[in-house]
């Protein structure tokens, strides 16, 4: 395994010192699976005090659960004695560990054997649950009893269904079992750490895989509204794999009024930019756009121009799966005289009209709601006749029809 020289060097300190050494979990895994992984796990037999008696540089990351930071050429590494995890009463975390001196241990509370494999220069792969078999058949499969497992931490189950997604593996019988046994524990786990693995799951390249939370049961515990994508799966699957990934979850929710639409997107707190822009897009997702130049810019002045397109997108994957093919043209030749008018700089908006209030002032027109007005016919006008976008074209026309 190519190995970044950090996390050589550590793991040859800890065994100068006389101890163990290994990466584990999904940086294991990823090499296994042909990918670079994005980071690496460090698991050792020395007690969180030793680590910070060999390294210069640490961080109490989460000591208590024996995890600490070895800072090296300013990059961080968490190194994290072996445990054993005690007894879980919320499903969601252990309410003490305790240290241990194998490695085997450690592995065997893990949540899918293939993240409980754990490697060294020195010793290679420690691979007690045949992880790398499972690797191999493609198979998602609990470490032990895989009810157990779901609950000590339920949000194992979205991780399961999540990987399935992103690796396109099947998930081993017994483990998709307790899955449908355990589904409504989903209600413990926070709200964010669940919607993360949703999330990951919809950008996930195997998108199909969606149709788990409905056998499952998963989402009816953190997002049910969007059940109806299930009762025409294979067109809406299609939609998913054609839409740009950041619109998949827009479109999960394009069924709803926008109201209905910020609530959801509120419970499973999303950023507000996100819930400003999928509102957006829902309220205009059933509008019936036409193929004209002027009514797209009117359209522009009200949506933003990268929404707008956002919208076409969605309603051009209906369309094409539809084999609309009418349709299909329209939204095409409406993104095109977006991109034009973008191109070309021809004004959309108030922003962008060559006059401002000031302007207006100057003319002698000065009552609030007039100039409002008056900035509104000149911006109409210039929507339709773009080279009218002139300072002194446009004072001229209001002073003599005003």
């Amino acid at each position: 395994m190519n190995i970044p020289k950090q996390v050589v060097y550590i793991i040859e300190q800890l065994e100068k010192n006389g101890f163990e050494g290994f990466i584990v979990g999904g940086c294991v895994r990823d090499y296994i699976l042909g990918f670079l992984p994005k980071d690496f796990d460090i698991t050792t037999d020395a007690l969180p005090q030793d680590i910070k008696n060999i390294f210069d540089y640490t961080i109490d990351t989460g000591i208590e659960h024996g995890t600490v930071t070895v800072v090296l050429d300013r990059q961080n590494f968490e190194v994290t004695t072996y445990r054993i995890d005690g007894e879980y009463k919320d499903n969601r975390r252990p309410e003490n560990v305790t240290f241990s001196k194998k490695i085997e241990e450690d592995l065997s509370r893990r949540d899918f054997t293939m993240n409980a494999i754990a490697y060294s220069i020195k010793r290679g792969f420690v691979d007690p649950f045949c992880g790398i078999d499972d690797i191999k058949n493609k198979l998602i499969k609990g470490v032990g009893d895989a009810d157990t497992r779901f609950k000590e931490d339920a949000l194992r189950m979205m991780r399961g269904v999540r990987f399935s997604a992103q690796l396109g593996f099947d998930i081993e019988d017994e483990t998709f079992l307790a899955i449908k046994n355990n589904a409504k524990l989903t209600e413990n786990i926070s709200i964010e750490r669940t919607r993360d693995e949703f999330l990951k799951l919809i950008k996930s390249n195997y998108i199909e895989k969606l149709n788990l939370l409905e056998e499952t049961k998963l989402y009816k515990y953190f997002i049910p509204e969007i059940e109806p994508i299930f009762k025409n799966y294979k067109k809406n699957i299609f939609i998913l794999k054609k839409l740009s990934k950041d619109l998949r979850l827009t479109f999960l929710l394009s069924h709803l009024d926008e109201k209905i639409g910020e609530e959801v997107l509120k419970r499973i707190k999303l950023d507000n930019k996100t819930i400003k822009e999928t509102k957006t897009i829902i309220q205009y997702f059933n509008y019936n756009f036409v193929d004209n130049r002027v009514e797209t810019r009117k359209l522009m002045s009200i949506i933003e121009p990268d929404l707008f397109k956002k919208i076409l997108e969605i309603k051009f994957c209906i369309s094409l799966i539809e084999n609309d093919l009418i349709k299909c043209k329209k939204y095409d030749n409406i993104f095109d005289e977006i991109d034009e008018t973008i191109r070309k700089n021809h004004c959309f908006s108030l922003k962008t009209l060559a006059i401002k209030g000031n302007d207006l002032k100057q003319i002698g027109i000065t009552d609030g709601k007039k100039i409002g007005d008056c900035l509104k016919l000149a911006l109409n006008i210039v929507l339709e006749q773009p080279d009218k976008n002139k300072k002194d074209w446009l004072l001229k026309y209001i002073g003599e029809n005003i």
